[in-house]
Formats: structure tokens, sequence, C-alpha cells
């Protein structure tokens, strides 16, 4: 997503083992010739995508972005929770559904829902684990959609999976709505009867620097004047290195000690209706607290009397909100700090709140409204607005005439049945992006958004029905994006086959940038990071956090690394000119899906060794080999990683052939972002049909030069296998052969 820094996470797939090919030497006798020995091997490390999947205990699936001012998509599908609050603090995030918010910080431990964590712990195929303690003399007893390991006393181990999630999320609703019938506020009586603490296992305090300290209380108040127990972030903006930490009051107080200095706090309050809906999300912005170093620290008031300003979006054609988010950071001078990110959850008053004078604010708002359901062709709204204070103002109401069109069409494997896929886009911010991907109606979306801002989309694909025994599945296609101007309109079909991965050709400054440069130099390191799915567009990047496959890279015809758990690399310390080889194998079959099911992609890349101008990153795009040197500025350059294109023609809406002769329209090019990629000249690509699995092969005609090629085949009969196999080479030496199982389905 955009992160300032690459982070090897293992949560992005499960990889097999590949064969090794034979292996160019050309680059290596070269590269030794001088010395008559062959270089050493540089050192390289696998590196994942700057975003992991994650799945919450109440079965929430999300996309989180890794590093700093990453983002984070929240796919709400159909039984998925109604409202999240997004909390930063520490180093951290954590994303909390509204019907645990009332129990976190007391029977629910926060580290459950540390999507940070939770990112680089693993699939999200996998179970998720807790440690459970119960009150004296209560018998321990699984909470619905948790699954006892080991009971001891009052103790108890146990784990939750991505479907038991949404009975343990119900089970928080029905104890929401037992407190209210009661009278009382939500989260008041014991939970499950005597649940005290539910936490992830083996959680550590963390470590707090030294300082003198002082005690800070803080009062809150609910919207009645009455004490409460809510969340709260509390940054140091003076110096957020020396505090930035949730806190929980309980019966309207909380307690901390904090070194001296200015500080602010953002807190929030979900309001529940009987029936445990959300219909309205207090949130308060308190700036100028101070804390002396010496004589008494006055007590601070959160009171949610002054969440006055409600936040509303008037659109021209009627709509009814859907998504959209209110978000808020709160940071030091350097840019440190915390920050909340509400999505969902009724209507949203917020506290007015001026341009602070110590560090600075950030804050957004995003409406997502859709069309009513008796609309002659269905819409959705997509309206943005952000500023460095929180006027009581809070009423928006754009023009049709200031947005951009946004045209989504879907082409879907008939694997799906009747699953639609979730679509959103989000707009880049200093503080990030947030996302929701909301259930498309048909094959189709149109999505009106405001103009003058980078946005980028996201569609989550279906998973496939299976009553008797459910697959779970995860997997996105992302987009370039970019910045739409007022009246444009932009066309895209999601998915067009073959989903196959490349290394692409982006714009000069893409929004949704999940892998930054895909295939750069700088340093003394260079990367090659493929992806897992793409589509017919050459900007497509996408992953697929269920699938299965391999990776391996060579330098020089030399193995270097073998591994199961990564779709990339950083070679490190590489010294003069040379030859570097991946080899990535994907294997979607344990998703279900018939099309697109496995690929073979194995690209060999020269490396000059030399430094050349024109092959400059433009700014803005991560370098990776730069980042894992912790030297983010380093100059940068673009490796000439061949990349293939695929116009399959006349696919129906399922990526169906019924035609008796199927063509294909090849572009065979470079990595490039903007108009900066390597242009050495395409010498061949040859396309290959097989109808038996791979068993034999058969090249079929392919004409054209420079890199755009025909070619053409006769189908098989409806329903039999279809392997398409494609190989290309330069005019320096590089290649690409990649091989795709069942690209399209034969009607």
């Amino acid at each position: 997503m955009i992160s300032r820094r690459i982070r090897t996470t293992s949560a992005a797939a499960t990889l097999l083992t590949a064969v090794a090919l034979t292996v160019p030497t050309a680059a290596w006798a070269t590269a030794s010739a001088a010395s008559g020995t062959a270089p050493a091997a540089p050192t390289a490390t696998p590196v994942g995508a700057r975003a992991a999947a994650v799945v919450l205990p109440t079965g929430d699936r999300l996309v989180v972005g890794t590093g700093a001012n990453a983002g984070l998509a929240v796919d709400q599908a159909p039984g998925s929770s109604s409202a999240f609050a997004s909390v930063q603090v520490g180093g951290d995030r954590y994303v909390i559904p509204s019907e645990a918010a009332p129990y976190v910080g007391r029977s629910l431990d926060l580290s459950l829902f540390d999507v940070t964590k939770l990112a680089a712990a693993g699939t999200p195929s996998a179970h998720i684990p807790v440690q459970l303690t119960f009150a004296a003399g209560v018998t321990p007893t699984a909470p619905a959609g948790v699954t006892f390991t080991s009971v001891s006393g009052q103790s108890a181990t146990g784990y939750l999976t991505p479907d038991s999630g949404k009975a343990f999320a119900q089970a928080l609703r029905d104890s929401i709505k037992a407190d209210l019938a009661a009278g009382h506020k939500a989260g008041t009586a014991p939970l499950f009867g005597g649940l005290t603490s539910m936490a992830v296992p083996g959680v550590v305090p963390p470590v707090q620097p030294f300082y003198p300290l002082h005690i800070l209380q803080v009062n809150t108040l609910d919207s009645t004047g009455a004490p409460s127990g809510i969340p709260i972030i509390l940054v140091n903006t003076d110096n957020a290195k020396e505090f930035d930490q949730q806190l929980f009051s309980s019966d309207g107080i909380a307690k901390v000690a904090v070194p001296a200095g200015n500080y602010a706090a953002i807190a929030f309050d979900f309001t529940f209706e009987a029936d445990g809906t959300t219909p309205r999300t207090n949130i308060v912005s308190q700036d100028g607290i101070s804390v002396p170093a010496t004589g008494t620290v006055p007590v601070a008031t959160i009171d949610e009397r002054t969440a006055t300003s409600k936040i509303t979006f008037t659109t021209q054609k009627p709509s009814t909100s859907v998504g959209g988010y209110v978000a808020i950071d709160r940071v030091d001078p350097n840019g440190i700090g915390g920050g909340l990110s509400l999505i969902g959850g009724g209507d949203m008053y917020i506290t007015p709140e001026a341009k602070p004078a110590t560090g600075s604010l950030d804050y957004v708002v995003n409406y997502v409204g859709e069309s009513p359901a008796t609309a002659a062709s269905q819409y959705r709204y997509n309206l943005a607005e952000s500023s460095d204070q929180i006027a009581a103002n809070q009423t928006y109401a754009p023009a049709d005439s200031s947005l951009a069109t946004l045209r989504h069409t879907f082409n879907l494997d008939p694997a799906y049945g009747t699953n639609e896929p979730d679509i959103g886009s989000a707009f880049a911010t200093p503080i990030g992006w947030t996302l929701s991907g909301i259930p498309a109606t048909g094959k189709s979306a149109t999505e009106y958004v405001t103009g003058g801002l980078q946005w980028f989309s996201e569609m989550f694909l279906p998973m496939v029905p299976n009553p008797t025994n459910p697959i779970f599945s995860f997997a996105f296609l992302d987009n370039d994006g970019g910045l739409y101007r007022a009246g444009q309109v932009v066309q895209r079909t999601w998915a067009y086959a073959p989903e196959a991965p490349n290394f692409g050709q982006h714009s000069a400054t893409p929004t949704g940038d999940e892998l930054g440069c895909q295939a750069c130099s700088g340093a003394g390191n260079l990367n090659v990071t493929l992806g897992m799915l793409g589509d017919s567009n050459r900007d497509t990047t996408g992953m697929d956090f269920t699938a299965s496959g391999a990776s391996q890279l060579y330098w020089n015809g030399q193995l270097v690394s073998s591994d199961t758990n990564h779709f990339g690399y950083t070679l490190q310390n590489v010294s003069g000119p040379g030859t570097v080889r991946t080899v990535f194998d994907y294997d979607r079959t344990p998703d279900g899906v018939s099309q697109s099911s496995k690929t073979h992609t194995d690209v060999t890349i020269p490396y000059s060794g030399e430094t050349d101008p024109s092959l400059a990153l433009p700014s803005g795009i991560d370098c990776v080999p730069a980042d894992i040197a912790n030297t983010p500025t380093a100059p940068c350059q673009i490796l000439p990683a061949l990349t293939l294109n695929y116009q399959l023609n006349a696919l129906s809406d399922s990526n169906t052939s019924h035609a008796p002769v199927q063509n294909l329209v090849l572009h065979v090019g470079h990595l490039s972002y903007g108009t900066v990629g390597s242009r050495a000249h395409i010498d061949s690509a040859q396309v290959s049909v097989s109808f038996d699995n791979g068993a034999t092969w058969r090249n079929v005609p392919t004409h054209g030069a420079d890199g755009i090629y025909d070619a053409l085949w006769r189908n098989p009969s409806a329903g039999s296998p279809v392997e398409l196999r494609v190989t290309a080479t330069d005019c320096l030496g590089g290649s690409i052969t990649q091989t795709v199982t069942n690209p399209y389905t034969v009607g």
C-alpha cells in the first residue's frame, strides 16, 4: 500500500516447491572473465508485500498495510461487523469491531485486535489462538466460536477460526443486547458468565521509556453527562516517543503516569440500540492537556457533550450511507503520534478543534452512499474532505460537477456462482488511507468520487461457494489509480482473463502501490518482486493469501535461495554486472477457482552494474533495495524486467470463450513507471497451448514485432482443459516464460 518501509511478512502466501530449469550463463561468464573465478553470490532476502491479510477474532476480513502511513481495507461483506475503530498508537494498529468495543481493555485484551502483530503472525486461514481466564468459582466454558485445547483450573487455551469468529461476534452482540434490556450500559455484566480475560497467548506489556512521571487523571463523561467507560488515545504532542498509548476509563476515570509535557487526547464511544446496532458514534478530540514538571497536575476531562457537530453529506442524487470513515491523526513536530479511524457506526458527531499550537492534526472525512434499489441504474458516491483542523460546520454538499466517475465491470470465474465481488476506492492522505470493500450489485458498479484527489480501487474476489465444505479464501486486485479530475470518466474491467502475475507498466505516481518498485537496483542491492495476481490491465497487482506456490532465485546461474513463504527477493551487496533469474509458482486450487488456477513464471533479468539516469525511478515510489539498506533516498533505477500483457478477445463476462478460434493480442514490454523503463528491443515471442494438462504442447502461429504479437488457435471442445504458455526475449539477453493453467473456460 503506501508504506515507506518494506517488511517481510509471513502472511503473504503459503508456497510449494518449484522445479529448477536450465540457467543462462552468459552474464556470469562476462562478469567473471577478468578474474577467472565466479564472483561470490550476494545475500538473498525474501520479501513480501507491504500488505497482509488479517482475520479478526470476530471473523472480519482486513487487508493491513505495513510500515508508516500504511492503509487499511475492510471487507464489509454480508455478515461482517457493521462498524470498526482503527487505533494507531505505539507503532501498532488496532482494529476493534463495534461489538467488541465495550469489552476491550476489560474482558477482551487489546492484543486480540493488534492487526500489526496478527499480520506478521501467519496466514489468515490458520487458527487464531487465545488464552482465557475465568473468575474464581466459574467452570471454564468455551465462549461461542472458541474451541478449547486445554483447561487448567480457571485458565484455558483455545482458538477461533475465520468461520467460528462470526459466532463469537454474535455472542458479543447478544451480551450487549442483554445489558441494554436490563437497563444497563453495554459491557456492564460479566462477559459470558465469568470470563475475566481473553488475550493472545504470551502477551507481554510494552516496555516504557524511563522519564520522571506524573499522575494524570482523565475524567470521561457520556452524552448525558454521566461517567463513562471508553477508549482514549493519549499522545505527547511535544515528543510522542515519550508517550503514545491507548487508555481505558472505568466509571468515568482513567489514571496514567506520564512525563511532563503537552498532550492531546482522542476518544470515541459507540452507542447501541436494543438490537445491538450502532446508530451513533461520538468522537472527542481534546487538545491542550498540560502536565507540568512540578506542582499539581490538572485533571483533564473528555466530555461527549462537546461532540455537537454532526458530520453530514448531501448528494445531488438520492443516496444512503453504506460506508466511509472519519480519521484523526495527532502528531508531534516530527510527525510521530497516534490516530483514530472510525469505519461505519451510524451518525457521527464530533468535537470541533482548532489548528493545534504544538504538533499537527490531520482530519479526514469520507462518505460512501449507495443509490436507492429502485434507481434505473445503480450508482455509489465516494466523497472525501480533509483539513488541518475540525471545523464546527461539518456539513458537506459537493456538486456532481465536481466529481469524477469510475465505471467498474467485473469478469468472474464461473466457480464463484452467484457470489459477487466487493469493490471500494480510497484516496491517499498524509496519514495513509482507509477503504471499505462494499458488495457490488451485479457485475458492474459506478462510483462518483471527489475530483482533484489521488484515488485507487481495490476489488475483493468472491469466495467459491461450497455448503458441505466451506472454502475460506482471501484474494484481491488493486490498480495504480491516479489523480482524477472533476468531470473525468474512467472505465475499467476487473479480472478479465488471465489472472496472471506480471511486473506491469505503471503510472509515475501509483496510489495503490502494493509492492514498491518491483525490479530495481539501488544502494548496492537489487530486488525482484512479482506479486501473485493480475488481469488484462497493465497496472493491476494482486494477492491471494490462500494460494500455495514457491519462489526460487539464481544469481549468475547459481541457486541462491529457494523459499515457500514469499514472492520476491532482495539481493544485497551486489558487485559488478550479472544476471538474476527468479522462478515463481502459484497454485490457487485451494481457493476452489476454475480459471488461472496455476501459474509458472520464469524471468531472467540482466543487470549491467552501471548507472543509467534515463532509468531513474520516479520520486514517490518506494525503492525496495534502498529501503532494505535503510537509505531510502539513495539513487534507484528500474531493471529491464520483461512483462506480458494478454488481450484474449471475445470472452464473456465469465471469462468464457464460445468462439471456435481463439485470438490473443500479446503485448511484451518492460517494467515501467510513467515514461521511465527499459526500451530495449523485444526480439521474439512465441505462444504455445496444451489441451491435455500439459502432457503435450503445440506452438501456434505468433505474428508481430516490436512487442506486439497476434496469435490464433482452435479451441478444444467445451469444458476441455486449456494451458497457455508464452516465451519472450529481448536484445539484452532478458527472457520471460509464463504458463497459465486454465486461463479461460471453453464454452
